[in-house]
């Protein structure tokens, strides 16, 4: 009746109905041999390149200037003896000099003491090495 099968007669076999968002994919056989994955290949990597390390920078150049033998021992007018110098520094009359320029423009704040900390104000005295009594004194040059 109208446009329905009769009672009793057998039914057409209807597709079920897709979900929505799924894919139309056939259905699965079963007992069918399964395909193998798609699996890619693991990508090969070339080894990193080696850091590149500029080469250590030369040394300090030293020059010595009326050296005679290769040896830095002079004369020890106490001992007489050639013997190595150990510098020494002194506060002389240039540090003190500067402590009082400075004490009269900037006034006594602590600035006018930084002449007698620094070693560019103070003056050298060569000590000889053996009998530690003065060769000889370089005065302060920190004009």
């Amino acid at each position: 009746m109208y446009g329905q099968p009769a009672y009793g007669s057998p039914m057409a076999p209807m597709a079920p109905a897709p979900m929505y968002g799924s894919p139309m994919a056939p259905a699965p056989m079963y007992g069918a041999p399964m395909a193998p994955p798609m699996v890619a290949p693991a990508p090969v990597y070339a080894p990193p390149a080696p850091a590149y390390y500029p080469p250590p920078a030369p040394g300090p150049t030293i020059i010595t200037i009326g050296n005679t033998g290769g040896s830095n021992q002079t004369q020890c007018n106490s001992c007489g003896r050639p013997t190595d110098s150990i510098p020494r520094k002194k506060v002389g009359p240039v540090a003190i000099a500067w402590c009082l320029c400075l004490l009269f423009t900037v006034g006594f704040y602590g600035l006018c003491l930084v002449p007698l900390c620094s070693d560019n104000c103070k003056d050298t005295q060569l000590v000889c090495a053996k009998c530690a009594q003065i060769k000889a004194t370089i005065s302060a040059n920190c004009c």
